[in-house]
């Protein structure tokens, strides 16, 4: 009898800790960010074969430019064609075109992009730009630049870095 009564207490015992509890429990993990990501990568090619045209004064440490149509690109740019290297036209249907430029410089300086994110919530685009240069001055100056094509996603602001400081930022309404 005494076994009948152990366990009766027992299932009474699980009974209550079980069963008498209707509240929803909402397990969530605190410690994780669950917001989602609005962040990714920009559709960014970069084009070669190309030089500021010695008509245009750039006098500003880093300058950019979004370019839109080919005749502000054929203004701005011109061919640098060899033998070697096949230059790329962008197709300004369905592209823009960034451009980064520095003023002339005797020490082979390099601009380059070290970063470039799109902001699928606001179509906003980042881009971090770097430059480099020889220490050793060359016997003759160069314009510096970069180029590159990105989708044209109807209204975007690009925002343009110089390392880890703002430069700029240009609207576009493409």
């Amino acid at each position: 009898m005494m076994h009948y009564r152990f366990s009766a207490i027992v299932l009474l015992f699980l009974l209550a800790s079980c069963g008498g509890n209707n509240q929803k429990i909402n397990q969530t993990d605190t410690t994780l960010d669950v917001s989602a990501t609005t962040s990714g990568q920009l559709d960014v090619n970069p084009l070669s074969g190309y030089f500021v045209k010695n008509t245009i004064q750039v006098t500003d440490s880093l300058t950019f430019w979004i370019v839109d149509n080919q005749q502000a690109f054929d203004s701005l740019f011109g061919v640098a064609k060899t033998m070697n290297n096949t230059i790329t036209q962008p197709d300004f249907g369905t592209q823009v075109v960034v451009a980064a430029t520095m003023p002339p410089s005797w020490y082979n300086t390099r601009i380059e992009l070290a970063a470039a994110t799109l902001d699928d919530a606001t179509n906003n685009a980042t881009m971090r730009f770097a430059t480099t240069s020889d220490a050793n001055k060359s016997s003759s100056s160069i314009t510096p630049l970069w180029l590159g094509t990105v989708p044209k996603n109807g209204k975007q602001t690009f925002n343009f870095y110089n390392g880890d400081k703002l430069a700029t930022s240009i609207t576009t309404i493409q």
